[in-house]
């Protein structure tokens, strides 16, 4: 990477990764000239590197730490692909930069990152999005030519950040929102015998089973008794506590620790609808949560989905726009799909939308030995 340094109207270029002596000799030549006390600074980066010259400008080559660093993204950059090039332009103009240890940082982590190549605008990313089923939609192949591809691409945009360059749209992949196990809310049984209790934290491994057992002084924990119950989730009291065993437990709990913060939400939501009246009946939805989802927007946006379902295009929104309650549709539509309002917020059964009456729970599930 060759950088050209410049000290009032004198400059000089200085390959890098460079030794301290031939830095020293640069720096050198610069100050013999009669702007000697003026400061040195990197004027221009060589291509193709010269995104990187808004980062490094500033960079002050007579600290040894700094020119070390300097070096260190040299050797880093000079290896890179063409592709990973990209990927490192992208991602500095999409994070916070401040000072080099951050441009290091992320040199060093390209992996967390995804490139789309050729997408180079917020129109071109609308389409990439319907194409790959990304949208917050899944939009039917008739409506597709009467989309606002820039609108989709701009709204996604402002919620997952990213940065277009001229070789495609770089952003850092989707992270599952999970939270780590030990950062969860509680979910612990008290077990009780003969010769005391013990507090037992879910889901459990075979080895803490074992413990428990020993603990306690039994020779199997189901003839232990359950002291008390801690569940620190928002829907805990929607459970049935009065039919609450060690196995549905563990297996409720199983569930829920492999659950993200949105299907958490989704959970609680449906627990209030469908109201279980054993743990084994809230194992069974937990199981197969993916049959419900959470309804994101307004009455009148639930109206517009409805109507772009149906094959609406944009001529027909101009025409309808004033003389069609929009509210009134989307409350229809919703009453239609079976859309339920919780306290978690409003959610729909995919599967068969929920009746006017409250739905029978499916079968018990049995549980496990």
């Amino acid at each position: 990477m060759l950088v050209q340094l410049h000290c009032g109207g004198y400059s000089i270029g200085l390959q890098l990764p460079a030794s301290p002596a031939d830095v020293q000799q640069k720096l050198d030549t610069l100050r013999n000239g009669p702007e000697q006390n003026t400061p040195i600074s990197i004027r221009d980066v060589n291509e193709p590197f010269s995104y990187l010259r808004q980062y490094i400008q500033n960079v002050d080559l007579t600290s040894g730490s700094e020119l070390e660093k300097l070096n260190q993204l040299s050797k880093k950059v000079d290896g890179m692909s063409a592709q990973e090039q990209h990927i490192l332009w992208g991602a500095l103009d999409a994070e916070g930069i401040d000072g080099l240890d951050d441009v290091l940082s992320i040199a060093s982590s390209l992996g967390q990152y995804q490139f789309v190549e050729g997408v180079t605008s917020y129109k071109q990313l609308g389409g990439w999005l319907v194409e790959h089923g990304l949208a917050r939609i899944d939009f039917p192949e008739e409506v597709r030519p009467y989309l606002n591809y820039e609108g989709i691409g701009l709204e996604y945009g402002d919620s997952h950040g990213g940065s277009f360059t001229p070789y495609g749209y770089v952003k850092r992949w989707e992270e599952v929102q999970t939270q780590k196990a030990e950062d969860r809310p509680s979910f612990a049984l008290t077990l009780g015998s003969p010769t005391g209790t013990y507090r037992l934290n879910l889901p459990a491994s075979d080895a803490e089973f074992e413990q428990a057992r020993g603990a306690l002084g039994l020779d199997s924990l189901d003839s232990a008794i359950i002291v008390d119950v801690e569940i620190g989730y928002s829907w805990a009291h929607l459970l049935a506590m009065d039919s609450i065993t060690l196995q549905d437990a563990h297996i409720l709990a199983t569930c829920v620790q492999k659950m993200t913060n949105q299907e958490l939400k989704v959970f609680g939501a449906v627990l209030e609808v469908e109201a279980p009246n054993s743990f084994s009946d809230a194992n069974f939805t937990a199981m197969y949560l993916d049959d419900y989802e959470l309804v994101e927007g307004s009455e009148c946006a639930y109206g517009r989905e409805a109507l772009w379902r149906a094959g609406a295009n944009s001529e027909l929104f101009e025409l309808l726009e004033g003389f069609t309650d929009f509210d009134a549709l989307g409350r229809s539509e919703m009453e239609q799909d079976g859309v339920r309002e919780t306290s978690f917020g409003l959610v729909r059964r995919l599967s068969a939308p929920w009746s006017q009456q409250e739905p029978d729970m499916g079968p018990e599930m049995e549980g496990f030995v």
